[in-house]
């Protein structure tokens, strides 16, 4: 399965470091997080790689289907109902197409084939994520937070031979627990003009894989209103632990992802 911990663990570095910005915050100063709800709407412009196993058979989703890259709407929703308590609702749309001649070997069952084909592809997953955060971190000029929560993946994938005209579908879904940090540090003294926020989730799963997701942005705003430009990577390796025609799916996302954020007050 594909992946790629150089770009992972640099997302993580950047998460790390930005944290110091939370963390030396000032508590005299007017707190700059007074909300109740903050609705946050992104256009994220992710390219994708990584593979699909089926019946032990590879299948690149870039190299062999040659999916494009599209925008998409990636949306988030916090509740604060205390100054420390946040619950987060998230989710996105995937959807991607593709055309390509496949012109290649592959060995099943000992034998060896060759096959020669135009294929369409068509891919999505729908992406929903509900998690609980508590603040470790509450000052007036941002926060720490950790959270625990789940997420689901729907994912459905449609391949079709222009010439041969067969076509097969495949539908998969599946919860998966995720655990992270997120923080926001506003970097001017009693101002909500500039700050920095990120966020690092996800989950080891053994022999069935593991997933992560992690995001950094800059945002300028004021007290409603807040524009927002960062860099958003979402790694997936989930499988079946098992020897003869394993099946699962390692896709990877990564982009640039811009928002804009309301507050209520």
């Amino acid at each position: 399965m594909y992946q790629d911990p150089y770009l992972r663990t640099h997302m993580l570095r950047i998460f790390l470091v930005s944290l110091v910005f939370a963390c030396g915050a000032y508590a005299q100063e007017q707190p700059l997080e007074n909300f109740h709800v903050e609705l946050t709407a992104a256009a994220w412009h992710p390219s994708i790689d990584g593979t699909v196993m089926a019946l032990g058979l590879p299948v690149a989703l870039h190299g062999d289907l040659n999916l494009d890259n599209s925008w998409t709407f990636f949306g988030k929703l916090v509740f604060k109902p205390g100054r420390r308590h946040r619950i987060n609702i998230e989710g996105a749309p995937y959807e991607f197409t593709g055309r390509n001649i496949l012109a290649r070997t592959i060995t099943y069952n000992g034998r060896t084939y060759f096959v020669q084909e135009t294929v369409d592809s068509e891919a999505s997953l729908n992406y929903f994520f509900a998690s609980y955060q508590y603040d470790v971190i509450s000052r007036a000029r941002g926060h720490l937070g950790l959270e625990v929560g789940g997420a689901y993946l729907g994912a459905t994938g449609t391949i079709s031979g222009v010439t041969s005209g067969i076509s097969a579908t495949d539908n998969q879904s599946i919860g998966l627990p995720l655990a992270g940090a997120e923080f926001r540090a506003f970097l001017l003294p009693r101002s909500r003009l500039l700050n920095v926020n990120g966020e690092a989730k996800g989950m080891s799963f053994g022999g069935y894989g593991d997933y992560f997701q992690g995001v950094v942005n800059v945002g300028v705003g004021t007290r409603r209103f807040t524009v927002q430009a960062g860099y958003q990577y979402v790694n997936a390796d989930i499988h079946e632990n098992r020897a003869v025609n394993p099946s699962g799916i390692a896709p990877t996302f990564r982009g640039p992802i811009f928002s804009v954020q309301f507050r209520d007050r």
